[in-house]
This record gives structure tokens, sequence and C-alpha cells, in this order.
């Protein structure tokens, strides 16, 4: 991959996807994971939706915003999912008016039951639901809920199945076992105190990504056992909703050395990127070593030891602590890598009023820029006659 072109063609800081390596990732999780359906959770990653849109079953969205997303880009009616824990009644009385189709939507609450109930009435559109039963969390309803949103629904509502999700980097094949365990009860005492049959599974295993150096593991193996677990458990129809797994290693941040300056507590080089960018590193992001690389530069090459900081105006804007590098050089360009996931979406982007990157996509060997560099200044600009 040419980082250096792309470097010099759009400058820094910039983020790159690799959309062909998603369509390889999503083709893969498919081959092992077979008679199990692909969800993509599209706040992992907006911006490569239109490229991967029919390599994937079902796209999650959890907002109105996500929703104009996925029409803009062509993603057809049938592969929505209207997910999350809010449910604005303007913005989805707006959905229900201007959709024909039958559409498929989550239940987090009662009061979304009811919000719902209300829209299919007074629009007479028949809507699919999956209820989401809560881990414990704020996500989801009680079982106990579950019993008052059948006891209380209409022909117009159509209880397809339940969903489940507890949480991100689950490693524990243990615990997904516990969680099949709980789901087939639950499922199965539904089943037969309303003598009916949900057909679905909108399942999150949350299957882990290692982003630092030397937290590798069998990925594989652990999906076939998965696999195993999921073959006991269900025969309904399982859809795995995934967001992280599929595109995290995709993704690539470029930033660049703009300064470099010493003191009694070590050697700081500043880049002219930072923390709101590049956040998937969590609450541990500086203490441990990501994958990267520094254009045209031998990173084996222990030449110093230097801490990497953002261009933000906190302490808590630090990347990476006694880094072992080759010999710095003000316009060296690190490369970061995994940032397939999150990073776009969830940063911090408008502190300190700095500009968002623009954002590459590499698609056939080709790369096309999907969103140019965002001037943030007018967005916390207040208006200049209030």
């Amino acid at each position: 991959m040419q980082f250096k072109d792309l470097s010099v063609k759009y400058g820094t800081p910039l983020f790159v996807y690799d959309t062909d390596s998603i369509k390889l990732r999503i083709k893969y999780l498919a081959n092992i994971l077979e008679n199990m359906d692909i969800c993509y959770a599209i706040k992992a990653n907006s911006f490569v939706i239109k490229e991967i849109k029919d390599d994937i079953k079902r796209v999650e969205v959890c907002s109105y915003g996500e929703y104009e997303i996925c029409k803009k880009m062509g993603v057809d009616n049938q592969k929505i999912v209207l997910s999350g824990v809010y449910k604005n009644e303007e913005e989805f009385e707006q959905i229900f008016k201007g959709e024909e189709l039958v559409l498929r939507f989550t239940i987090e609450s009662l009061e979304q039951f009811k919000l719902l109930l209300r829209l299919a009435l007074k629009y007479k559109k028949r809507i699919d639901v999956l209820i989401r039963l809560t881990s414990g969390n704020q996500f989801g309803v009680r079982e106990e809920d579950i019993d008052d949103i059948i006891a209380n629904k209409n022909d117009l509502i159509n209880i397809k199945g339940i969903e489940f999700f507890s949480g991100t980097q689950k490693h524990s094949l243990k615990r997904i076992t516990k969680e099949c365990e709980y789901l087939r009860e639950v499922i199965d005492r539904i089943n037969n105190k309303y003598n009916i049959n949900l057909e679905e599974i909108e399942y999150g295993p949350g299957f882990p990504v290692y982003y630092f150096q030397g937290d590798e593991f069998l990925e594989e193996e652990f999906l076939k056992e998965f696999k195993e677990i999921i073959n006991t458990y269900f025969k309904e129809k399982v859809i795995l909703e995934i967001g992280r797994s599929i595109v995290a290693s995709s993704g690539y941040y470029l930033t660049k050395v703009v300064d470099i300056k010493e003191n009694q507590n070590g050697k700081f080089v500043i880049l002219d990127g930072g923390i709101n960018h590049l956040v998937y590193y969590g609450q541990t992001m500086a203490m441990k070593i990501p994958y990267y690389e520094i254009i045209n530069k031998d990173i084996n090459k222990k030449e110093e030891v230097v801490s990497l900081f953002g261009s933000l105006c906190t302490i808590n804007d630090i990347l990476v602590k006694q880094l072992e590098v080759p010999k710095l050089e003000i316009g060296d360009v690190f490369v970061f890598k995994n940032v397939g996931a999150y990073s776009i979406t969830e940063g911090i982007s408008l502190f300190l009023s700095r500009k968002m990157p623009k954002v590459v996509l590499l698609c056939n060997r080709a790369d096309k820029i999907v969103r140019d560099e965002i001037d943030t200044a007018m967005i916390n600009c207040p208006k200049e006659e209030y």
C-alpha cells in the first residue's frame, strides 16, 4: 500500500479504509460461520457502507442519522434494522410516512413498544420487531416486559424474535455459552407460553479485536468453537450483529510529526493528529504499543525513545509512551493500523476546533476521497448576532 503517495496527495491527518479487505473479511467470517447471517453495525464506520452493502444481510442503525445515511447510500430497505436505546417519535414518524415496505425494528423498552404500536396503527403499516432482552445494562427489556409486549400487541406487530448484546471484546467462550443457555431458556419459555415460534435471534457476539502488539489469539479456532456453541443451542435463524470485527483491520490513520522537543522527563514528539481522531485503543491507549509503521523508516531500527502526543491542549492527548523508534524528523508520517472501527465515529472531533481529516477509500486498487476536510471552527462558533 502506497502510504507515502496517499500522504502527499491528501495530506495529514488522514483516514484510509481498504474496502477490498473488508469484503474479504466478510467472506471469511461467512465461510467459517456458515448458516449465520451477518448484520453490520453501521456505528462502527459509516463511510464504507456503500461499498459493502451487497456483501452483508442486514445493517443495524441506531439513530435517524444513520438511517438517512443508509437511504442515501442505497441500502435496501429490507436490510435495515432500526435499533437504538432512544427512538425519537418525530423522526420515526417520518420513517413510517416515507416507507412502503415492511420495516424491521427493535423494541428496547415498553415506551418504545407503545410508540411503534401507535405509529403502526396511525399509518396502518405492519412491522417486524425483535425484542431486545437486557443483559443488565441500560439496553433492552426484562423478561416480564416481553410478556407485556406480547399480551398487548396487535396484528400489525409481528414479533420475529429476540435481540441480545451484552458487550464487545468478548474473548471468553464460557461466557458466550452461558449467554446462549440463557437465551435458549427464554425463547423456549416464550414459545411454550404463547404457542408461538420465534424465528430469529439477532446476537451480538462481541468478537474480540486485538489492537496491541503481543495480544494476538487463534481467531479461526475461536470462531469454529463459537459456531459449535451456536449450533448446539439454536435451530432458529441466527443473525450476528458485528461491527468492530468486520472493519477494524481495514483502517489506517496517517498523522505527521510537526514538532520534537525534550525536557527532564524525556523526548516528546508532537503529531498533527491525536485522540480527537484516534480513540480505538480505549483507556489503555498510551500504555501499550499499537501496530504501526513510519513511512520510509525501518521501525526495527531502535535509535531513540520517545512519547507520541497529539495536537490537543490536554495532557490526555498521548498516543504512545516510551516508544523505541528510529531517529525521527519533523515531517515523518506515522501510519497507525487497525483503525477501521469507531475512530472515525467516536473521536472528540470538535475539541480545540481543529479540522476533521479527509477520508479516503481504497477500492479495486484505486483511491477516492469520500469526505473532504471539515472546518469545525464554524461549528463551535456562536452566531455573530444573537
